[in-house]
């Protein structure tokens, strides 16, 4: 394995100690954020560097010899055993280092995870037990009296010492105690002169009593790690060392005790060593996962557009509802400070709205749901459209927004080729302040390349390769939503694929930037794509009656507050049963505006219903937030579909066309 998942690595950061995996070639993999503290480097300077970084070059074929030893035999062990291990750190200094190394993984593939811990105050206090144990057994070798008479100053030199020493006699009486040792031990401010060192701790094991009895004839012991249980049941973990005094005459006169407390670094230890083994199996865990998740990856997709879909239609309801009431508001104000109002609160409706259209276009391009409709067009007028349809955002920031004249003809989907070109125009825009924005067209051979060329920040070398996935912005760290969500270049790239069509950027920091899409140039008679004209309203004397059919409460009552603001007499009902009663009164309505989703039913149903009980084919419009539904079905003539939240003027568009 290249890297450990994040989960896996989110282990390592629980433990106090740096970590390390390292690859088989001795290459840092992943290093855990008490690995950098310790060593003065970024985690990004560590990953990918031979851990001999980390080694003095006086070390370096000792080191060598040891991974190239544990690869040999992978397990479990100190490194290297019963040897100080010196680290270098960025700044060029040494660090004595206690080293754990562990297998992570099996077979062929087996990684190094490596513990490393910073022993320098461990090995300060055992240098500095050096040099108390050596000045001790100097004064006491030299001395020309027993140790009862020593003087005054040596007594002090132990009690002050800053470890927990405690010196004895033949008969284990303590002589001298340090201060250390009567805190790390509980014996508070006792005054421990004379007494046994067996009657303060009565729960001495046999083997340290033992080695006692060894010392007191002249043999020195050392003891690194030690485990001992008191009477209340609870385990203490020590280090000793026992150095036997001589008198004057060169006799045993007692012993010089050191005693560590390393309770709490063992249970670390401890702890490290399970975290170890919990992480071995958690990658195999994350292994199988990871094979599970593949093979999910398709039905997981499949839900996340219908989740989308689902989401998008119930968030609409709401969306539909507020600007259906800002347009009634809008119109019933007569101050322009008002009106100015309703037309910034539409924007943000409107950036929602935008977004909603967004996450819905790539989980249809995800899920395969957008299927183009390849055709031969001109090309001319699509242009001048994309330019028209933002000539208002350019002339806001003062920009020239131009396109030069073409009759060429190509063969492609005109709606998402369109969709293209509007989005590297609205980006080229965004990242604009001053100067020209133009749209090009070359012919390649057989193919027509569209460029649209701007004089904006550019691009970052670095960026090109990523400035067509999801969420990538420049010069927007704040994710200021008004500047896009980072998605429209990533669509853009989705819909040239599912056209076929190569699109590519080309930049130069600081002078701007040219997005070209490359499609088929087409020789063939090409149908003219124009703009539909937006109907006004029909007169007040052939305005229809209209029966409004929806059930979310908010949206009807908005929409029937919005086509009586504009002289439409209109009748609402919130259900399938309720508008047939309304039927069976005496309604007779020229237009059925109906909500696709239905309790019960779904509009086209109910739609089918309402003309059977009315006996004509009344106008009638689908409203739905489900933008699966594109258009009604054959059999249901003089139907149009509306998707959620609507804009007023395709509202009567819509109805106009029906009157007709």
């Amino acid at each position: 394995m290249d890297t450990i998942s994040d989960d896996l690595l989110a282990v390592l950061n629980f433990s106090p100690d740096a970590m390390f995996v390292v690859d088989p070639s001795g290459n840092m993999v992943d290093v855990n954020a008490a690995a950098a503290e310790l060593f003065g480097y970024a985690p990004r300077e560590l990953i990918g560097k031979p851990v001999e970084v980390l080694v003095p070059d006086r070390l370096q074929p000792f080191h060598q010899h040891g991974h190239d030893a544990f690869l040999t035999r992978p397990s479990r062990q100190q490194w290297p055993s019963g040897t100080r291990v010196r680290a270098l750190t960025k700044a060029g200094r040494e660090i004595p280092v206690e080293v754990t190394l562990g297998p992570l993984g099996k077979g062929d593939n087996v990684n190094v995870i490596a513990s490393v811990r910073d022993v320098s105050a461990r090995v300060a206090r055992e240098d500095q037990l050096r040099a108390i144990i050596e000045e001790t057994e100097r004064r006491l070798r030299t001395s020309e009296l027993d140790f009862h008479r020593t003087n005054d100053h040596f007594k002090l030199f132990l009690k002050h010492a800053p470890a927990a020493i405690a010196l004895l006699d033949r008969q284990m009486r303590y002589l001298i105690v340090s201060d250390r040792w009567m805190r790390d031990f509980g014996r508070g401010n006792r005054d421990c002169h004379g007494l046994n060192h067996y009657d303060l701790f009565p729960d001495v094991p046999e083997l340290w009593r033992e080695e006692h009895r060894r010392c007191l004839v002249g043999e020195t012991v050392v003891s690194d790690e030690d485990c001992f249980a008191r009477r209340d049941g609870q385990s203490e973990w020590v280090r000793r060392e026992l150095h036997p005094w001589r008198g004057s005459d060169g006799r045993v006169g007692g012993m010089l005790m050191f005693v560590e407390l390393i309770t709490a670094r063992k249970n670390a230890e401890l702890a490290l060593m399970k975290s170890n083994l919990e992480l071995e199996q958690r990658v195999a865990e994350r292994t199988a996962e990871l094979e599970r998740l593949k093979n999910d990856a398709t039905r997981a997709n499949t839900q996340k557009s219908w989740f989308v879909a689902a989401a998008s239609h119930d968030l609409r309801q709401p969306l539909q509802a507020s600007l259906a009431y800002l347009s009634v508001l809008s119109r019933r104000t007569e101050r322009d400070d008002l009106e100015e109002l309703c037309a910034k609160a539409r924007q943000p409706l409107k950036a929602m709205s935008d977004i909603l259209d967004v996450l819905l276009d790539i989980a249809d391009l995800e899920s395969g749901n957008v299927q183009p409709q390849m055709c031969d067009f001109q090309l001319g007028d699509l242009l001048l459209r994309v330019i028209a349809n933002a000539q208002n955002l350019a002339e806001d920031k003062g920009l020239r927004l131009s396109c030069v004249p073409t009759d060429l003809t190509v063969h492609s989907d005109p709606r998402l080729l369109e969709r293209v070109l509007s989005n590297f125009v609205t980006n080229a825009i965004r990242y604009t302040d001053k100067g020209l924005i133009g749209v090009y067209c070359e012919t390649v051979g057989d193919k027509v390349c569209i460029s649209v060329t701007d004089t904006g920040i550019g691009i970052p070398p670095e960026a090109l390769s990523v400035i067509f996935e999801d969420h990538i912005q420049l010069g927007n760290p704040e994710r200021d939503r008004r500047k896009g969500l980072g998605l429209g270049l990533s669509i853009a790239k989705r819909i040239a694929d599912a056209l076929g069509h190569r699109i590519s950027v080309q930049s130069e920091l600081g002078s701007g930037s040219s997005f070209s899409i490359e499609l088929p140039q087409s020789g063939a008679a090409a149908e003219r794509i124009e703009a539909e004209e937006i109907a006004a309203p029909a007169p007040s004397s052939e305005r229809p009656v209209v029966l409004l059919i929806d059930d979310d409460p908010d949206v009807a009552e908005a929409m029937q507050m919005l086509l009586q603001s504009y002289q439409f007499e209109t009748y609402m009902a919130h259900s399938r049963d309720a508008a047939l009663a309304m039927l069976e009164s005496g309604l007779n309505p020229g237009l059925v505006l109906c909500d696709y989703r239905m309790p019960g039913a779904n509009g086209i149903d109910v739609i089918r219903q309402v003309r059977q009980a009315l006996g004509a084919e009344v106008p009638a419009v689908i409203m739905t937030g489900d933008m699966g539904l594109t258009e009604c079905p054959d059999n249901l003539p003089k139907c149009a579909v509306l998707h959620k939240p609507m804009d007023v003027e395709d509202l009567f568009s819509i109805i106009g066309k029906l009157a007709a």
